[in-house]
Protein backbone atom coordinates (compact mmCIF):
# COMPACT_ATOMS: atom_id res chain seq x y z
CA UNK A 1 0.00 0.00 0.00
CA UNK A 2 1.33 3.58 -0.65
CA UNK A 3 1.35 5.98 1.87
CA UNK A 4 0.69 9.80 1.66
CA UNK A 5 3.46 12.62 2.30
CA UNK A 6 2.79 15.76 4.00
CA UNK A 7 5.52 18.28 5.34
CA UNK A 8 5.27 17.56 8.94
CA UNK A 9 6.62 20.92 10.54
CA UNK A 10 3.82 22.02 8.91
CA UNK A 11 0.16 22.75 11.27
CA UNK A 12 -3.28 21.67 9.64
CA UNK A 13 -6.63 21.49 10.39
CA UNK A 14 -8.43 17.83 9.69
CA UNK A 15 -11.71 17.20 8.60
CA UNK A 16 -12.79 13.93 10.03
CA UNK A 17 -16.33 12.97 9.97
CA UNK A 18 -16.10 9.23 11.53
CA UNK A 19 -15.67 7.65 8.37
CA UNK A 20 -13.11 5.22 6.93
CA UNK A 21 -11.25 7.45 5.14
CA UNK A 22 -10.86 10.61 7.61
CA UNK A 23 -10.44 8.19 10.10
CA UNK A 24 -7.63 6.11 8.80
CA UNK A 25 -5.63 9.51 7.77
CA UNK A 26 -5.83 10.97 11.03
CA UNK A 27 -4.12 7.33 12.68
CA UNK A 28 -1.69 7.99 10.02
CA UNK A 29 -0.97 11.54 10.91
CA UNK A 30 -0.76 10.42 14.54
CA UNK A 31 1.52 8.08 13.41
CA UNK A 32 3.77 10.52 11.52
CA UNK A 33 3.66 12.81 15.19
CA UNK A 34 2.82 15.84 13.30
CA UNK A 35 2.84 17.75 16.26
CA UNK A 36 -0.22 20.85 15.51
CA UNK A 37 -2.93 19.32 14.35
CA UNK A 38 -6.79 20.68 15.02
CA UNK A 39 -9.18 17.94 13.90
CA UNK A 40 -12.94 19.44 12.96
CA UNK A 41 -15.80 17.43 13.16
CA UNK A 42 -19.85 18.02 11.60
CA UNK A 43 -22.43 16.18 13.05
CA UNK A 44 -25.49 17.36 10.93
CA UNK A 45 -27.72 14.78 12.25
CA UNK A 46 -29.21 13.77 9.22
CA UNK A 47 -29.15 10.15 10.13
CA UNK A 48 -30.18 8.64 12.77
CA UNK A 49 -27.02 7.23 13.75
CA UNK A 50 -25.07 10.18 13.54
CA UNK A 51 -24.07 10.40 16.93
CA UNK A 52 -22.15 7.92 16.73
CA UNK A 53 -19.84 9.07 14.23
CA UNK A 54 -19.46 12.05 16.98
CA UNK A 55 -18.23 9.81 19.79
CA UNK A 56 -15.52 7.67 17.51
CA UNK A 57 -14.26 10.83 16.37
CA UNK A 58 -14.41 12.10 19.83
CA UNK A 59 -12.90 9.38 21.37
CA UNK A 60 -10.34 8.91 19.40
CA UNK A 61 -8.95 12.51 19.97
CA UNK A 62 -9.16 12.19 23.55
CA UNK A 63 -7.30 8.70 23.40
CA UNK A 64 -4.64 10.66 21.60
CA UNK A 65 -4.42 13.77 23.13
CA UNK A 66 -5.76 15.72 19.86
CA UNK A 67 -7.38 19.01 19.66
CA UNK A 68 -11.40 18.87 18.68
CA UNK A 69 -13.17 21.90 17.00
CA UNK A 70 -17.12 20.49 16.83
CA UNK A 71 -19.92 21.51 14.55
CA UNK A 72 -23.08 19.96 16.03
CA UNK A 73 -26.03 21.24 13.43
CA UNK A 74 -29.66 21.25 14.86
CA UNK A 75 -31.82 21.78 11.30
CA UNK A 76 -35.13 20.76 9.91
CA UNK A 77 -34.48 19.62 6.42
CA UNK A 78 -38.05 19.26 5.51
CA UNK A 79 -36.91 22.77 5.01
CA UNK A 80 -34.08 22.98 3.10
CA UNK A 81 -34.73 24.34 -0.12
CA UNK A 82 -31.48 23.70 -1.65
CA UNK A 83 -29.38 20.49 -2.29
CA UNK A 84 -28.69 18.89 0.95
CA UNK A 85 -25.13 18.00 -0.28
CA UNK A 86 -24.51 21.38 -1.63
CA UNK A 87 -25.76 22.99 1.21
CA UNK A 88 -23.75 20.62 3.72
CA UNK A 89 -20.85 21.08 2.01
CA UNK A 90 -20.67 24.90 2.27
CA UNK A 91 -21.70 24.59 5.72
CA UNK A 92 -18.23 22.19 6.25
CA UNK A 93 -15.91 24.65 4.83
CA UNK A 94 -17.30 27.73 6.02
CA UNK A 95 -16.67 26.15 9.86
CA UNK A 96 -12.87 25.11 8.50
CA UNK A 97 -12.66 28.92 7.37
CA UNK A 98 -13.85 29.96 10.92
CA UNK A 99 -11.67 27.23 12.82
CA UNK A 100 -8.88 28.01 10.44
CA UNK A 101 -8.85 31.73 11.53
CA UNK A 102 -9.88 30.55 15.03
CA UNK A 103 -6.25 28.63 15.42
CA UNK A 104 -4.34 30.67 12.36
CA UNK A 105 -3.87 27.45 10.44
CA UNK A 106 -4.24 27.94 6.87
CA UNK A 107 -3.96 24.06 5.68
CA UNK A 108 -7.21 21.83 5.99
CA UNK A 109 -6.45 18.27 5.25
CA UNK A 110 -9.47 16.27 3.41
CA UNK A 111 -9.49 12.55 3.20
CA UNK A 112 -10.52 11.79 -0.56
CA UNK A 113 -8.77 9.17 -1.86
CA UNK A 114 -8.59 7.49 -5.18
CA UNK A 115 -12.17 6.19 -5.22
CA UNK A 116 -13.11 9.42 -5.10
CA UNK A 117 -10.95 11.23 -8.17
CA UNK A 118 -12.62 8.67 -10.32
CA UNK A 119 -16.15 9.06 -9.24
CA UNK A 120 -15.77 12.50 -9.26
CA UNK A 121 -14.82 12.72 -12.96
CA UNK A 122 -17.09 9.95 -13.66
CA UNK A 123 -19.66 12.61 -12.57
CA UNK A 124 -18.48 15.11 -14.16
CA UNK A 125 -18.82 13.29 -17.16
CA UNK A 126 -22.13 11.76 -16.99
CA UNK A 127 -23.64 15.95 -15.58
CA UNK A 128 -21.58 17.14 -18.84
CA UNK A 129 -19.88 19.43 -16.23
CA UNK A 130 -18.38 22.88 -16.41
CA UNK A 131 -14.61 22.20 -14.48
CA UNK A 132 -11.51 23.92 -13.91
CA UNK A 133 -10.24 20.51 -13.54
CA UNK A 134 -10.96 17.02 -14.07
CA UNK A 135 -11.35 14.87 -10.79
CA UNK A 136 -10.25 15.97 -7.48
CA UNK A 137 -6.96 18.79 -7.12
CA UNK A 138 -4.12 18.11 -4.44
CA UNK A 139 -4.66 21.29 -3.75
CA UNK A 140 -7.06 24.11 -4.33
CA UNK A 141 -8.58 27.40 -2.55
CA UNK A 142 -11.69 28.04 -0.46
CA UNK A 143 -11.77 31.49 1.05
CA UNK A 144 -8.20 32.42 1.60
CA UNK A 145 -8.37 28.51 2.99
CA UNK A 146 -6.08 26.04 1.61
CA UNK A 147 -7.60 22.54 0.93
CA UNK A 148 -5.33 19.72 0.47
CA UNK A 149 -6.34 16.17 -0.43
CA UNK A 150 -3.31 13.76 0.21
CA UNK A 151 -4.68 10.48 -0.12
CA UNK A 152 -5.31 11.00 -3.72
CA UNK A 153 -2.92 7.85 -4.67
CA UNK A 154 -4.39 5.54 -1.99
CA UNK A 155 -7.17 2.76 -3.01
CA UNK A 156 -10.47 2.59 -0.87
CA UNK A 157 -9.59 -1.07 -0.86
CA UNK A 158 -6.44 -0.25 0.60
CA UNK A 159 -7.74 1.92 3.78
CA UNK A 160 -10.46 -0.35 4.65
CA UNK A 161 -7.62 -3.40 5.11
CA UNK A 162 -5.34 -0.51 7.07
CA UNK A 163 -7.95 -0.02 9.16
CA UNK A 164 -9.06 -3.48 9.54
CA UNK A 165 -5.20 -4.35 10.75
CA UNK A 166 -4.66 -1.48 13.03
CA UNK A 167 -8.58 -1.64 15.02
CA UNK A 168 -9.13 2.10 14.00
CA UNK A 169 -12.63 2.50 14.90
CA UNK A 170 -15.08 3.87 12.12
CA UNK A 171 -18.44 4.64 11.11
CA UNK A 172 -20.33 3.80 7.81
CA UNK A 173 -22.56 6.72 6.45
CA UNK A 174 -25.77 3.97 5.78
CA UNK A 175 -26.82 6.94 3.03
CA UNK A 176 -23.67 5.54 0.65
CA UNK A 177 -25.34 3.00 -0.27
CA UNK A 178 -28.56 4.77 -1.55
CA UNK A 179 -27.88 4.68 -5.41
CA UNK A 180 -30.90 7.47 -5.71
CA UNK A 181 -27.76 9.30 -5.42
CA UNK A 182 -25.59 9.86 -8.99
CA UNK A 183 -22.63 9.35 -6.95
CA UNK A 184 -23.43 6.14 -4.98
CA UNK A 185 -25.02 4.51 -8.50
CA UNK A 186 -21.06 5.19 -10.39
CA UNK A 187 -19.82 3.61 -7.31
CA UNK A 188 -21.46 0.77 -6.95
CA UNK A 189 -20.85 0.14 -10.44
CA UNK A 190 -17.34 0.40 -10.52
CA UNK A 191 -14.10 -1.54 -10.26
CA UNK A 192 -10.53 -0.63 -9.66
CA UNK A 193 -9.29 -2.58 -11.60
CA UNK A 194 -10.24 0.09 -14.30
CA UNK A 195 -8.46 3.13 -12.17
CA UNK A 196 -5.44 2.95 -14.18
CA UNK A 197 -7.13 4.16 -17.37
CA UNK A 198 -9.49 6.35 -16.17
CA UNK A 199 -6.75 8.01 -14.88
CA UNK A 200 -4.32 8.42 -17.46
CA UNK A 201 -7.66 10.02 -19.63
CA UNK A 202 -7.99 12.24 -16.37
CA UNK A 203 -4.17 13.37 -16.76
CA UNK A 204 -4.32 13.86 -20.76
CA UNK A 205 -7.76 15.73 -20.11
CA UNK A 206 -6.36 17.89 -17.86
CA UNK A 207 -2.87 18.93 -19.86
CA UNK A 208 -5.63 19.81 -22.68
CA UNK A 209 -7.42 21.80 -20.01
CA UNK A 210 -4.23 23.33 -18.84
CA UNK A 211 -3.44 24.34 -22.94
CA UNK A 212 -6.84 26.27 -22.72
CA UNK A 213 -6.52 28.25 -19.72
CA UNK A 214 -3.26 29.44 -20.66
CA UNK A 215 -5.46 31.12 -23.30
CA UNK A 216 -8.41 32.47 -21.47
CA UNK A 217 -5.42 33.87 -18.61
CA UNK A 218 -3.76 35.76 -21.44
CA UNK A 219 -7.35 37.18 -23.05
CA UNK A 220 -8.70 38.21 -19.95
CA UNK A 221 -5.96 40.00 -18.68
CA UNK A 222 -5.48 41.88 -22.21
CA UNK A 223 -9.19 42.56 -22.60
CA UNK A 224 -10.00 43.98 -18.61
CA UNK A 225 -10.35 47.37 -17.72
CA UNK A 226 -10.61 48.09 -14.24
CA UNK A 227 -13.62 45.22 -13.29
CA UNK A 228 -15.37 45.23 -16.80
CA UNK A 229 -14.49 42.79 -19.92
CA UNK A 230 -13.98 43.64 -23.36
CA UNK A 231 -15.80 41.75 -25.64
CA UNK A 232 -14.08 41.55 -29.16
CA UNK A 233 -14.33 39.33 -32.27
CA UNK A 234 -11.87 37.25 -30.90
CA UNK A 235 -13.77 36.04 -28.37
CA UNK A 236 -17.38 36.54 -30.02
CA UNK A 237 -15.65 33.53 -32.64
CA UNK A 238 -13.92 31.59 -30.62
CA UNK A 239 -16.18 27.97 -29.45
CA UNK A 240 -18.39 28.49 -26.63
CA UNK A 241 -16.33 26.20 -24.18
CA UNK A 242 -13.47 29.27 -24.54
CA UNK A 243 -15.84 31.79 -23.74
CA UNK A 244 -17.62 30.47 -20.98
CA UNK A 245 -13.88 30.09 -19.79
CA UNK A 246 -13.33 32.83 -19.39
CA UNK A 247 -16.16 34.65 -18.08
CA UNK A 248 -15.65 32.57 -15.46
CA UNK A 249 -11.80 33.86 -15.13
CA UNK A 250 -13.18 37.52 -15.22
CA UNK A 251 -15.32 36.80 -12.33
CA UNK A 252 -12.72 35.01 -10.56
CA UNK A 253 -10.44 38.28 -11.09
CA UNK A 254 -12.54 40.58 -9.56
CA UNK A 255 -13.75 38.05 -6.48
CA UNK A 256 -17.15 37.85 -8.26
CA UNK A 257 -17.10 34.25 -9.07
CA UNK A 258 -19.23 33.07 -6.27
CA UNK A 259 -21.92 34.80 -7.59
CA UNK A 260 -22.40 31.64 -10.03
CA UNK A 261 -20.93 29.36 -7.26
CA UNK A 262 -24.43 27.36 -7.30
CA UNK A 263 -25.03 27.55 -11.04
CA UNK A 264 -22.48 27.81 -12.40
CA UNK A 265 -23.11 25.86 -16.21
CA UNK A 266 -26.42 26.91 -16.94
CA UNK A 267 -25.89 30.47 -16.33
CA UNK A 268 -22.26 30.83 -17.79
CA UNK A 269 -23.44 28.84 -20.66
CA UNK A 270 -26.32 31.36 -21.30
CA UNK A 271 -24.02 34.31 -20.49
CA UNK A 272 -21.52 32.69 -23.50
CA UNK A 273 -24.46 32.42 -25.51
CA UNK A 274 -25.31 35.80 -25.57
CA UNK A 275 -22.18 36.55 -26.55
CA UNK A 276 -21.47 34.25 -29.78
CA UNK A 277 -25.10 35.24 -31.30
CA UNK A 278 -26.97 38.10 -30.09
CA UNK A 279 -26.35 41.26 -32.11
CA UNK A 280 -28.11 43.22 -29.14
CA UNK A 281 -25.83 46.48 -27.84
CA UNK A 282 -27.36 46.01 -24.44
CA UNK A 283 -29.12 42.39 -22.91
CA UNK A 284 -29.07 41.93 -19.24
CA UNK A 285 -29.10 38.42 -17.04
CA UNK A 286 -30.07 38.65 -13.42
CA UNK A 287 -28.34 35.89 -10.79
CA UNK A 288 -29.80 36.58 -7.20
CA UNK A 289 -29.41 39.85 -6.32
CA UNK A 290 -27.07 40.36 -9.36
CA UNK A 291 -26.82 41.48 -12.81
CA UNK A 292 -24.48 40.65 -15.31
CA UNK A 293 -24.76 43.14 -18.42
CA UNK A 294 -23.61 43.60 -22.15
CA UNK A 295 -23.42 47.68 -22.09
CA UNK A 296 -22.15 48.10 -25.89
CA UNK A 297 -18.61 46.12 -26.14
CA UNK A 298 -18.15 45.26 -22.25
CA UNK A 299 -19.67 43.45 -19.75
CA UNK A 300 -19.76 44.42 -16.26
CA UNK A 301 -21.58 43.15 -13.45
CA UNK A 302 -23.41 45.04 -10.55
CA UNK A 303 -26.18 44.54 -7.58
CA UNK A 304 -29.11 45.16 -8.91
CA UNK A 305 -30.80 47.28 -6.21
CA UNK A 306 -27.76 49.64 -7.43
CA UNK A 307 -29.19 49.99 -11.02
CA UNK A 308 -33.36 49.67 -10.10
CA UNK A 309 -35.01 52.43 -11.90
CA UNK A 310 -36.65 54.86 -9.91
CA UNK A 311 -38.18 58.51 -10.39
CA UNK A 312 -39.08 61.46 -7.96
CA UNK A 313 -41.58 64.24 -8.85
CA UNK A 314 -39.80 67.24 -7.57
CA UNK A 315 -42.85 69.83 -6.63
CA UNK A 316 -40.36 72.67 -4.73
CA UNK A 317 -37.37 73.23 -3.49
CA UNK A 318 -37.99 70.95 -0.20
CA UNK A 319 -38.12 67.61 -2.52
CA UNK A 320 -34.53 68.45 -4.33
CA UNK A 321 -33.31 66.04 -1.23
CA UNK A 322 -34.47 63.22 -3.21
CA UNK A 323 -31.88 63.96 -5.94
CA UNK A 324 -29.60 62.66 -3.56
CA UNK A 325 -30.54 58.95 -4.34
CA UNK A 326 -28.46 59.61 -7.42
CA UNK A 327 -24.72 59.25 -8.16
CA UNK A 328 -25.03 62.21 -10.05
CA UNK A 329 -27.12 64.40 -7.97
CA UNK A 330 -25.25 67.66 -7.74
CA UNK A 331 -25.16 67.93 -11.13
CA UNK A 332 -29.21 67.72 -11.22
CA UNK A 333 -29.53 70.58 -8.78
CA UNK A 334 -27.53 72.98 -10.31
CA UNK A 335 -29.47 72.09 -13.67
CA UNK A 336 -32.77 72.63 -11.81
CA UNK A 337 -31.52 75.95 -10.56
CA UNK A 338 -30.02 76.90 -14.27
CA UNK A 339 -34.23 76.54 -15.29
CA UNK A 340 -34.95 79.07 -12.60
CA UNK A 341 -36.29 76.45 -10.76
CA UNK A 342 -39.52 76.13 -12.22
CA UNK A 343 -41.59 73.32 -10.84
CA UNK A 344 -42.16 70.73 -11.01
CA UNK A 345 -39.43 68.46 -12.52
CA UNK A 346 -38.99 64.67 -13.12
CA UNK A 347 -36.18 62.80 -11.61
CA UNK A 348 -35.39 59.43 -13.00
CA UNK A 349 -32.73 56.62 -13.85
CA UNK A 350 -35.65 55.02 -16.11
CA UNK A 351 -33.82 55.21 -19.39
CA UNK A 352 -36.60 52.42 -20.60
CA UNK A 353 -39.02 54.77 -19.95
CA UNK A 354 -37.79 58.74 -20.45
CA UNK A 355 -35.83 58.05 -23.79
CA UNK A 356 -39.48 57.81 -25.19
CA UNK A 357 -41.21 60.05 -23.48
CA UNK A 358 -38.35 63.16 -23.28
CA UNK A 359 -36.83 65.31 -25.44
CA UNK A 360 -32.78 66.52 -25.81
CA UNK A 361 -30.88 69.07 -27.68
CA UNK A 362 -34.17 69.17 -29.92
CA UNK A 363 -34.69 65.83 -30.83
CA UNK A 364 -36.14 62.59 -28.99
CA UNK A 365 -34.20 61.27 -26.07
CA UNK A 366 -33.91 57.70 -28.06
CA UNK A 367 -32.17 59.12 -30.92
CA UNK A 368 -29.83 61.34 -28.69
CA UNK A 369 -29.15 58.07 -26.75
CA UNK A 370 -28.33 56.34 -30.11
CA UNK A 371 -26.62 58.51 -31.52
CA UNK A 372 -24.00 59.55 -28.95
CA UNK A 373 -23.85 56.10 -27.75
CA UNK A 374 -24.54 56.56 -24.78
CA UNK A 375 -23.00 53.71 -22.69
CA UNK A 376 -26.26 52.04 -20.52
CA UNK A 377 -24.32 51.81 -16.93
CA UNK A 378 -24.82 55.58 -16.99
CA UNK A 379 -28.00 55.30 -17.96
CA UNK A 380 -28.47 53.28 -15.04
CA UNK A 381 -26.41 54.60 -12.79
CA UNK A 382 -26.95 58.30 -13.46
CA UNK A 383 -30.62 60.00 -13.40
CA UNK A 384 -31.72 62.93 -15.59
CA UNK A 385 -33.77 65.65 -14.73
CA UNK A 386 -36.94 67.46 -17.16
CA UNK A 387 -39.27 69.33 -17.08
CA UNK A 388 -42.84 68.22 -16.31
CA UNK A 389 -44.50 70.48 -18.80
CA UNK A 390 -42.05 70.46 -21.95
CA UNK A 391 -40.57 66.73 -21.76
CA UNK A 392 -37.49 68.82 -22.10
CA UNK A 393 -34.10 67.04 -19.92
CA UNK A 394 -32.18 69.59 -18.14
CA UNK A 395 -28.85 67.80 -17.60
CA UNK A 396 -26.18 66.75 -19.91
CA UNK A 397 -26.08 63.03 -20.86
CA UNK A 398 -22.96 61.64 -20.97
Amino acid sequence: MQKFKINTSFSYLVAVSGGPDSMFMLNELVKMSVKDLVVCHVNYNFRNDSDNDQKIVEEFCAKNNLKLEKLVIEQDYSLLKENFESWARKTRYDFFVEVSKKHNIKNVLIAHNRNDLVETFLLQQERKSFVKHYGLNKTSIYKDLIIVRPMLNILKSEILVALKEEKVPYALDSTNEDIKYKRNKIRAELSENLFPEIVEQIKLLNNELEKKSLKVDWYVNNNMSADELKINKNLQDSNLEFIQRTIYKWLELIKKDFVIQNRRNKTIFEIAKNIKVSEKVFWEIKIGNYSIIKDYDNLFLIETKVIEPKTFVIKSREDLYLAEEFINWLDLVNAIKRNKENYPYVITNDFLKYKLDTYTLGKKTNRYLIDKKIRYKNRMLKAVVYSKRTKKILNTIK
